[in-house]
């Protein structure tokens, strides 16, 4: 979490970080925590994590991850997984109207000592970002001020990236 030195105040895209880092707190992923808010004319228009549809039993309280159990890494079995991506949960909760040409704030932490996570939406969530007409996805790779990347959304429907 980004914090001010005293001195100044942080800035917006730290701010809008922090505030996606806090929503992966909420997260009930036991493997790894994400958060998203999504931002429009420098207003937040919708905020996700990831965790268990609604209703559905979470991981974190039944205390067993599939992909964990089978030894899976970033970017595989995530048709085993319960939850709902942060960046889908986030787009879900707003319409095609307020996410064109709005910015995503993606946010990722690691369960447990809670450090921070090279963020990166997976292969479906940048699909879904870039379809719902998202500008640019600013997402956190470190914990110090200004320790992120930022992409226009199409740029993460090319290879490699």
């Amino acid at each position: 979490m980004v914090q001010p030195d005293g001195r100044s105040r942080i800035s917006k895209i730290d701010t809008y970080l922090n505030v996606a880092e806090v929503f992966a707190y909420r997260s009930t992923c036991l493997k790894r925590k994400y958060g998203a808010v999504i931002v429009k004319n420098d207003a937040v228009v919708s905020t996700g994590y990831n965790g268990s549809p609604r209703g559905q039993e979470n991981c974190c309280d039944i205390g067993d991850c599939p992909r964990i159990r089978l030894g899976l890494h970033q970017g595989e079995g995530y048709g085993l997984c319960r939850a709902v991506h942060a960046e889908a949960n986030a787009l879900l909760n707003c319409s095609r109207e307020q996410t064109l040409g709005a910015d995503l704030y993606l946010a990722g932490v690691n369960p447990g000592e809670n450090s921070v996570h090279q963020a990166k939406p997976c292969p479906m969530c940048a699909r879904m970002i870039v379809q719902a007409g998202i500008r640019n996805v600013i997402m956190r790779v470190g914990d110090e001020a200004g320790a992120y990347v930022s992409l226009p959304a199409e740029e993460l429907l090319k290879p490699g990236e």
